[in-house]
C-alpha cells in the first residue's frame, strides 16, 4: 500500500516546489524500501549476483601484472555495476507490473515525475550498494586497486556518481518497457548502448583515480555535469515514456467510435 501521506499530497503539476516533489518522491521510495525489506528479494539477488562476479574475476586475474592490473580493474568494476544495474531495473517495477497496478499509480495525486525519483533512488541505491561492496574486495584482491582504501572519498565520489548516471538512463527506459512482453530482452538491447558513454567515462574516471592522474578532480566535475544532464533530460521525458507505454487501448475506442458515429 502507498503511504497515507503520499495519497492526501495535493495533485502537483509542472510549477509545483522542489520541497513537495522531493518529499513526495521520498514516500514513495520509502514504500518501496519498505517492501523490499521485508522480502530482500531484491537486495539478495544483487549481493549474490556481485558475490559471484567478484569470484569469477578473483579466478581469472588474480595472476595479473600490477600494471595490467590498472588496466583491467576499471573494467571489472564497472562491468559488474552494468549487469547489477540490468538486474535491478528488470525488477525496478515488478510489484506494480505483477499487481497490474501501474495504471492505478498514474490516478495517485502524486507528480509523474516524483514516480521517476523514487525509482531512480531506489535503483541507485542498490547498485550504489553492490558497489561499495565491490570497490574494498577488488583493494584487497588487487594491488592496483589499493587506492580505492586510500582514497576513500575519491572512490565514493567516482562510485556514486557513475551509478547515478547509469541509474538514470535505466529507470527512463525501465518506466517505458515496464508492462511490455519480453521486456527484459528490450531492456538490455536499449539499455547497454545508451548508457555505454557513462560507463566509459565512469571507467576512464576510475582509470585515472588508480594511476594518481592529475586531472582526476576534472573528470569527476565532467562527470557531475553528466548527470545534472542525464537526470533533467530523463525526468523531462519520463512521463511521456511511461503514459506511452501504459496507454489502454480501451481508451482509445471511444474516439474510434465517435469517428463512425454520424
Amino acid at each position: 500500500m502507498l503511504d497515507a501521506a503520499v495519497l492526501a499530497a495535493p495533485p502537483c503539476d509542472t510549477t509545483a516546489p522542489v520541497v513537495p516533489l522531493a518529499r513526495q518522491a521520498w514516500l514513495l521510495a520509502k514504500n518501496d524500501l519498505r517492501q523490499e525489506l521485508r522480502d530482500l528479494e531484491l537486495v539478495l539477488t544483487a549481493a549474490f549476483f556481485t558475490l559471484v562476479v567478484l569470484v569469477m574475476f578473483a579466478l581469472a586475474f588474480a595472476a595479473l601484472p600490477a600494471a595490467d592490473q590498472t588496466l583491467a580493474v576499471p573494467g571489472m568494476l564497472w562491468l559488474a555495476v552494468a549487469f547489477v544495474g540490468a538486474l535491478t531495473l528488470t525488477r525496478i517495477f515488478d510489484r506494480e507490473r505483477e499487481a497490474d497496478t501501474l495504471r492505478a499509480v498514474l490516478t495517485w495525486p502524486v507528480d509523474r515525475v516524483a514516480i521517476y525519483f523514487s525509482k531512480l533512488g531506489v535503483t541507485l541505491l542498490v547498485i550504489t550498494g553492490c558497489g561499495a561492496l565491490l570497490m574494498p574486495a577488488l583493494g584487497l584482491l588487487f594491488p592496483a586497486a589499493e587506492v580505492f582504501w586510500q582514497r576513500p572519498l575519491d572512490a565514493a565520489a567516482l562510485l556514486v556518481l557513475g551509478c547515478l548516471a547509469y541509474a538514470a538512463v535505466g529507470a527512463l527506459f525501465a518506466a517505458g518497457l515496464a508492462t511490455a512482453s519480453g521486456k527484459n530482452v528490450l531492456l538490455s538491447v536499449i539499455l547497454y548502448p545508451l548508457t555505454s558513454p557513462a560507463l566509459i567515462f565512469a571507467l576512464v574516471s576510475t582509470r585515472a583515480l588508480l594511476e594518481g592522474h592529475a586531472q582526476f578532480h576534472t573528470y569527476l566535475g565532467q562527470l557531475a555535469a553528466l548527470d545534472a544532464v542525464l537526470v533533467a533530460v530523463a525526468s523531462w521525458l519520463f512521463e511521456p515514456v511511461l503514459l506511452g507505454s501504459n496507454a489502454r487501448p480501451a481508451e482509445r475506442r471511444p474516439s474510434a467510435r465517435a469517428k463512425r458515429t454520424p
